[in-house]
Protein backbone atom coordinates (compact mmCIF):
# COMPACT_ATOMS: atom_id res chain seq x y z
CA UNK A 1 0.00 0.00 0.00
CA UNK A 2 1.55 3.26 -1.11
CA UNK A 3 1.44 6.45 0.98
CA UNK A 4 -1.35 8.90 0.33
CA UNK A 5 -0.73 11.81 -1.99
CA UNK A 6 -1.25 15.45 -1.05
CA UNK A 7 -4.35 15.42 -3.24
CA UNK A 8 -5.75 12.40 -1.36
CA UNK A 9 -5.08 14.09 2.01
CA UNK A 10 -6.80 17.23 0.76
CA UNK A 11 -9.84 15.19 -0.33
CA UNK A 12 -9.99 13.39 3.03
CA UNK A 13 -9.83 16.72 4.88
CA UNK A 14 -12.57 18.14 2.65
CA UNK A 15 -14.80 15.11 3.30
CA UNK A 16 -14.22 15.17 7.09
CA UNK A 17 -14.90 18.89 7.22
CA UNK A 18 -18.17 18.39 5.30
CA UNK A 19 -19.22 15.58 7.67
CA UNK A 20 -18.57 17.79 10.70
CA UNK A 21 -20.43 20.72 9.19
CA UNK A 22 -23.44 18.60 8.23
CA UNK A 23 -23.61 17.09 11.72
CA UNK A 24 -23.37 20.57 13.25
CA UNK A 25 -26.16 21.90 11.02
CA UNK A 26 -28.43 19.09 12.19
CA UNK A 27 -27.52 19.52 15.86
CA UNK A 28 -27.85 23.32 15.72
CA UNK A 29 -31.21 22.99 13.95
CA UNK A 30 -32.47 20.53 16.55
CA UNK A 31 -30.98 21.99 19.75
CA UNK A 32 -30.34 25.66 18.72
CA UNK A 33 -26.84 27.04 18.73
CA UNK A 34 -26.87 27.83 22.44
CA UNK A 35 -28.32 24.42 23.32
CA UNK A 36 -25.83 22.49 21.20
CA UNK A 37 -22.52 21.28 22.55
CA UNK A 38 -19.34 20.21 20.82
CA UNK A 39 -19.92 16.73 22.30
CA UNK A 40 -23.33 16.52 20.60
CA UNK A 41 -21.80 17.53 17.28
CA UNK A 42 -18.88 15.09 17.50
CA UNK A 43 -21.21 12.26 18.51
CA UNK A 44 -23.48 13.00 15.54
CA UNK A 45 -20.46 13.16 13.21
CA UNK A 46 -18.90 10.01 14.70
CA UNK A 47 -15.59 11.73 15.44
CA UNK A 48 -13.53 12.80 18.44
CA UNK A 49 -13.48 16.32 19.87
CA UNK A 50 -9.81 16.54 18.96
CA UNK A 51 -10.60 15.90 15.31
CA UNK A 52 -13.24 18.63 15.31
CA UNK A 53 -10.67 21.06 16.69
CA UNK A 54 -8.29 20.12 13.87
CA UNK A 55 -10.83 21.71 11.52
CA UNK A 56 -12.49 24.43 13.60
CA UNK A 57 -11.22 26.64 16.43
CA UNK A 58 -14.50 26.52 18.38
CA UNK A 59 -18.23 25.94 18.15
CA UNK A 60 -18.55 29.62 17.17
CA UNK A 61 -15.98 29.21 14.37
CA UNK A 62 -17.87 26.14 13.14
CA UNK A 63 -21.15 28.08 13.04
CA UNK A 64 -19.49 30.98 11.24
CA UNK A 65 -17.97 28.71 8.59
CA UNK A 66 -21.31 26.98 8.00
CA UNK A 67 -23.16 30.27 7.61
CA UNK A 68 -20.49 31.98 5.51
CA UNK A 69 -20.23 29.07 3.08
CA UNK A 70 -24.02 28.84 2.78
CA UNK A 71 -24.38 32.55 2.13
CA UNK A 72 -21.53 32.43 -0.36
CA UNK A 73 -23.34 29.70 -2.29
CA UNK A 74 -26.48 31.86 -2.24
CA UNK A 75 -24.62 34.97 -3.43
CA UNK A 76 -23.05 33.05 -6.33
CA UNK A 77 -26.48 32.82 -8.01
CA UNK A 78 -27.01 36.60 -7.78
CA UNK A 79 -25.71 38.74 -10.67
CA UNK A 80 -24.05 35.67 -12.13
CA UNK A 81 -21.58 37.57 -14.32
CA UNK A 82 -20.69 39.82 -11.33
CA UNK A 83 -20.81 43.02 -13.37
CA UNK A 84 -22.92 44.85 -10.77
CA UNK A 85 -25.88 45.12 -13.13
CA UNK A 86 -28.84 42.82 -12.72
CA UNK A 87 -30.74 41.96 -15.91
CA UNK A 88 -34.29 40.60 -15.98
CA UNK A 89 -32.92 37.17 -16.92
CA UNK A 90 -30.44 37.28 -14.02
CA UNK A 91 -33.25 38.36 -11.70
CA UNK A 92 -35.42 35.40 -12.74
CA UNK A 93 -32.43 33.05 -12.45
CA UNK A 94 -31.69 34.37 -8.96
CA UNK A 95 -35.26 33.77 -7.74
CA UNK A 96 -35.32 30.31 -9.31
CA UNK A 97 -31.93 29.34 -7.86
CA UNK A 98 -32.77 30.75 -4.42
CA UNK A 99 -35.67 28.35 -4.13
CA UNK A 100 -33.59 25.48 -5.57
CA UNK A 101 -30.99 26.07 -2.84
CA UNK A 102 -33.74 26.29 -0.22
CA UNK A 103 -35.15 22.92 -1.26
CA UNK A 104 -31.67 21.37 -1.56
CA UNK A 105 -30.57 22.20 1.97
CA UNK A 106 -33.53 22.63 4.29
CA UNK A 107 -31.42 22.07 7.45
CA UNK A 108 -29.04 24.90 6.55
CA UNK A 109 -31.87 27.36 5.90
CA UNK A 110 -33.64 26.42 9.13
CA UNK A 111 -30.38 27.17 10.91
CA UNK A 112 -29.96 30.44 9.01
CA UNK A 113 -33.42 31.70 9.97
CA UNK A 114 -33.01 30.59 13.58
CA UNK A 115 -29.78 32.58 13.81
CA UNK A 116 -31.17 35.84 12.46
CA UNK A 117 -33.79 35.90 15.21
CA UNK A 118 -31.31 35.21 18.03
CA UNK A 119 -29.41 38.44 18.80
CA UNK A 120 -26.79 36.63 20.93
CA UNK A 121 -25.98 34.32 18.03
CA UNK A 122 -26.49 36.83 15.21
CA UNK A 123 -23.64 38.90 16.63
CA UNK A 124 -21.26 36.07 15.62
CA UNK A 125 -22.05 36.51 11.92
CA UNK A 126 -23.45 40.04 11.70
CA UNK A 127 -20.36 41.76 10.26
CA UNK A 128 -20.00 39.22 7.46
CA UNK A 129 -23.76 39.41 6.75
CA UNK A 130 -23.54 43.16 6.31
CA UNK A 131 -20.40 42.85 4.18
CA UNK A 132 -22.20 40.44 1.85
CA UNK A 133 -25.73 41.83 1.93
CA UNK A 134 -24.79 45.51 1.47
CA UNK A 135 -23.64 45.13 -2.17
CA UNK A 136 -26.48 42.66 -2.79
CA UNK A 137 -29.05 45.22 -1.64
CA UNK A 138 -27.36 48.00 -3.64
CA UNK A 139 -27.48 45.93 -6.83
CA UNK A 140 -31.20 45.28 -6.27
CA UNK A 141 -31.83 49.00 -5.67
CA UNK A 142 -29.90 49.85 -8.87
CA UNK A 143 -32.00 47.29 -10.75
CA UNK A 144 -35.25 48.91 -9.64
CA UNK A 145 -33.91 52.43 -10.17
CA UNK A 146 -32.90 51.55 -13.76
CA UNK A 147 -36.46 50.34 -14.33
CA UNK A 148 -37.78 53.74 -13.21
CA UNK A 149 -39.38 52.36 -10.05
CA UNK A 150 -40.14 55.00 -7.42
CA UNK A 151 -38.44 54.21 -4.10
CA UNK A 152 -36.11 51.42 -5.25
CA UNK A 153 -34.90 50.87 -1.66
CA UNK A 154 -38.40 49.98 -0.52
CA UNK A 155 -38.83 47.58 -3.47
CA UNK A 156 -35.49 45.88 -2.78
CA UNK A 157 -36.28 45.51 0.92
CA UNK A 158 -39.81 44.28 0.17
CA UNK A 159 -38.41 41.62 -2.16
CA UNK A 160 -35.96 40.51 0.55
CA UNK A 161 -38.70 40.35 3.17
CA UNK A 162 -40.99 38.48 0.79
CA UNK A 163 -38.28 35.95 -0.04
CA UNK A 164 -37.59 35.43 3.67
CA UNK A 165 -41.29 34.97 4.42
CA UNK A 166 -41.85 32.54 1.56
CA UNK A 167 -38.74 30.62 2.57
CA UNK A 168 -39.84 30.32 6.20
CA UNK A 169 -43.31 29.15 5.17
CA UNK A 170 -41.76 26.53 2.91
CA UNK A 171 -39.48 25.34 5.73
CA UNK A 172 -42.50 24.87 7.99
CA UNK A 173 -44.46 22.93 5.36
CA UNK A 174 -42.21 21.72 2.53
CA UNK A 175 -44.66 19.06 1.37
CA UNK A 176 -47.75 21.13 0.58
CA UNK A 177 -46.44 24.71 0.33
CA UNK A 178 -46.89 25.77 -3.34
CA UNK A 179 -43.35 27.09 -3.75
CA UNK A 180 -43.15 26.63 -7.54
CA UNK A 181 -46.34 28.64 -8.10
CA UNK A 182 -45.21 31.33 -5.68
CA UNK A 183 -41.80 31.49 -7.37
CA UNK A 184 -43.51 32.24 -10.71
CA UNK A 185 -45.65 34.95 -9.10
CA UNK A 186 -42.59 36.60 -7.53
CA UNK A 187 -40.72 36.60 -10.83
CA UNK A 188 -43.77 38.01 -12.63
CA UNK A 189 -44.58 40.73 -10.09
CA UNK A 190 -41.07 41.82 -9.06
CA UNK A 191 -39.09 41.45 -12.29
Amino acid sequence: MSPRTKKQFKEIRKEKRAIIMEAAIEVFAEKTFMGASVSMITKKAGISKGLLYNYFDSKEDLLQQIIFEGIDEFIQVFDVNKDGVLTEDEFAYFIDETFRLLKKDIHFWKLYFSIIVQPDVMVLVQDKFMEILGPFLQTLMDYYEAKGIANPMAHARLLGALMDGVSMNYLVDPVSFPIEDIKKIIIDKFK
